[in-house]
C-alpha cells in the first residue's frame, strides 16, 4: 500500500509540474518521462545478468519515447503502459529492487499514460 501511495504522490507531482508550467512542450515532457523512467532500473541492476536484461529494456522504451515525440504521442502512451508490464517482471530480474517498487512504478506508469493520453489527444471539432 505504501508503494501505491508514494506512486500516487509522485504522479501528482509530475502532473502538477506539467499543469503549473503550461508553456512546456507537453509532448516532449511526456517523452522525457518515458525516456528517463526505465534508466532508473539500471541503478537496481548491479549484477551482470540483470544489466544484460535491463539495458536493452531501457533502450526499448527509449525508442518508444523518441517515436512518441517525433511521430505520434501514442507511442509514448503505449510505452508507458508497456512499462507497467516491465515493472511486474523486474523484481524477478533484480535482487536489489526495493520491496513495493513494482506497485510504485505501475502506479506512476498507468497514471502518467492516462494523463498524457487525455492531455495530448487531439480535440475533434465537427
Amino acid at each position: 500500500m505504501t508503494g501505491f501511495i508514494i506512486g500516487l504522490i509522485t504522479s501528482a507531482a509530475i502532473i502538477a509540474f506539467a499543469e503549473i508550467f503550461r508553456k512546456i512542450d507537453l509532448k516532449f515532457f511526456a517523452s522525457l518521462n518515458l525516456a528517463v523512467i526505465p534508466f532508473i532500473y539500471i541503478g537496481f541492476s548491479i549484477e551482470p545478468h540483470s544489466l544484460m536484461l535491463t539495458i536493452p529494456g531501457a533502450s526499448f522504451f527509449l525508442f518508444f519515447a523518441y517515436f512518441g515525440y517525433k511521430k505520434n504521442y501514442m507511442f509514448t502512451v503505449t510505452g508507458l503502459a508497456l512499462h507497467g508490464l516491465w515493472d511486474v517482471l523486474f523484481p524477478h530480474v533484480s535482487t536489489v529492487a526495493p520491496h513495493g517498487y513494482d506497485i510504485f512504478c505501475i502506479t506512476i506508469d498507468v497514471l502518467l499514460a492516462l494523463y498524457f493520453y487525455f492531455k495530448l489527444k487531439p480535440i475533434k471539432t465537427n
